[in-house]
């Protein structure tokens, strides 16, 4: 499996929900059920899956993918149809969303759930099989088996605990940079002369909102990467963010080009990310300087 970053926030989502059965009996091992996965993300982001991590005591039987649109927005429902091969208070796995976000790999993860398996073995079994004659010399392979059994699951288990060790080693040894670093860095990547010289316009002001929305995100601390424009306008001024009309004007004039049709002339598209750039840039904090204390005057 690819590293990547789970993240909490992004440009996608994924849910996952158990559908109701028509019986009202209990499950049990074997038991066919349906687990529903809702992934959602712009029409023009690459998103790959949903897949887990591990499977563990469960089996998926089929998956039936529907895809639909909101407006720019895909919607993809994936209704698994699962079965579980263990009995007790089980965990159903996590599934995992990856896309491309500022030059790495990052996931979304779907929430733990549990589920109820009961066990098809009666509480009270008698062995009802005639005795069999006693071996008259002793027998090891028994113990071989068992002892064998039990070394290969500590073998798997260990494995296990060093492969989540090394994983999360890999996916948070490099700290993030800070907001302004990215978010400059992030423009400096968007291919502006091939969006706009291929008539691309919604997807090059869709792509530059983003980076000012997660820079916002990360900068102030309100999750304006999920927010409409009116919800980011409150925000701005609770927490009275320096530039907050600035952001505003910048954001209103985006959702124009995005959602009215609105075509500026060249010179005000190609004045987007320089415009970006300079939000970030003026709201970037500004080094302390100290302050010299000079010789003492006699």
């Amino acid at each position: 499996m690819p590293a990547f970053r789970i993240v909490a926030q992004g440009p996608v989502t994924v849910t996952a929900q158990l559908k109701p059965r028509r019986t009202a009996k209990p499950l049990t091992v074997g038991d066919r059920f349906k687990l529903e996965l809702t992934v959602a993300h712009h029409r023009e982001l690459n998103a790959t899956g949903p897949f887990p991590d591990s499977l563990g005591s469960f089996l998926v039987l089929d998956d039936k993918p529907v895809t639909r649109y909101k407006g720019d927005t895909v919607i993809e429902v994936h209704e698994l149809e699962m079965a579980a091969f263990a009995p007790g208070e089980l965990a159903l796995p996590r599934f995992f969303v990856t896309f491309q976000d500022s030059g790495e790999v990052r996931a979304v993860q779907t929430e733990s759930l549990g589920v109820q398996i009961q066990s098809v073995l009666p509480e009270k079994m008698e062995d009802v099989n005639d005795l069999k004659p006693q071996i008259q010399f002793p027998n090891l392979m028994p113990l071989w088996i068992a002892l064998g059994i039990v070394g290969a699951a500590l073998l798997a288990f260990l494995a296990y605990r060093f492969r989540r060790f090394f994983m999360r080693h890999r996916l948070w040894a490099a700290p993030l940079p800070e907001p302004w670093e990215e978010a400059l860095a992030a423009l400096e990547q968007v291919p502006a002369r091939e969006w706009l010289g291929a008539g691309q316009v919604k997807r090059y002001y869709y792509a530059v909102s983003e980076i000012l929305k997660r820079y916002l995100t990360r900068r102030f601390g309100f999750p304006a990467i999920d927010q409409t424009t009116s919800e980011i306008v409150l925000d701005l001024k609770r927490a009275r963010v320096e530039l907050r009309d600035d952001f505003i004007g910048f954001f209103r004039r985006a959702d124009m080009v995005k959602y009215a049709k609105l075509v500026p002339d060249m010179v005000e598209m190609e004045g987007v990310i320089p415009a970006a750039r300079d939000l970030v840039e003026r709201t970037t904090p500004k080094p302390e300087v100290e302050e010299k204390s000079g010789p003492a005057v006699q």
